[in-house]
């Protein structure tokens, strides 16, 4: 059995992620990643005829998947929340690089990369640095700076840590990391 559920589910996805956090804040918290928010690739156009309207992708664990479908069964009244499909997913990968002439974000891209998440590993990890020792710095008009580091990897492994990884490393500046690709069973 897959460790995670996606649950496509049709309504308003800014009145679902307010009920979603507020139904696990008032009694057992379960952790709830929305597609759209964690940046995973989705067929938007397609899924929208396929369903006839706006759909959310929720992704949860397996253990926590009837307390998704409940909570929004019980907002279906106000909310008309319907889930209209259900997919198994079991573990996730996006691929990122990165070109910085900064000596501290070079520091920052190295330490979120030998932090990861349990759970997340970094594969086809290729990094170089260089030094120029004639170079003036890093200042933005320098025909070249003194310093550079550049790389590409590839992040895979369980679903949630990928997301987890993926959300570090987008936010620092240089980085750029593609969509989150999940793996079915």
């Amino acid at each position: 059995m897959a460790p995670y559920v996606e649950l496509i589910v049709r309504g308003d996805d800014r009145a679902m992620k307010a009920f979603v956090a507020g139904y696990f804040a008032g009694s057992a918290p379960a952790r709830v990643v929305f597609a759209d928010d964690a940046g995973f690739h989705l067929h938007g156009l397609r899924e929208r005829i396929t369903h006839h309207g706006e759909v959310q992708h929720l992704f949860v664990e397996q253990a926590n998947a009837d307390r998704v479908r409940a909570a929004l069964a019980s907002a279906t009244p106000h909310h008309r929340f319907e889930i209209k499909e259900e997919r198994a997913a079991s573990t996730a990968r996006f691929r990122f690089d990165f070109d910085t002439p900064s000596r501290e974000v070079a520091g920052k891209i190295k330490a979120t990369l030998a932090a990861l998440p349990a759970g997340a590993t970094l594969g086809d990890y290729n990094p170089r640095e260089r030094t120029e020792k004639g170079a003036s710095g890093a200042e933005l008009y320098s025909p070249e700076h003194d310093f550079r580091f550049d790389g590409r990897g590839v992040l895979r492994g369980d679903l949630f840590a990928v997301v987890d990884a993926r959300a570090a490393l987008s936010a620092i500046d240089f980085v750029r990391c593609d969509e989150i690709e999940v793996d079915r069973p």
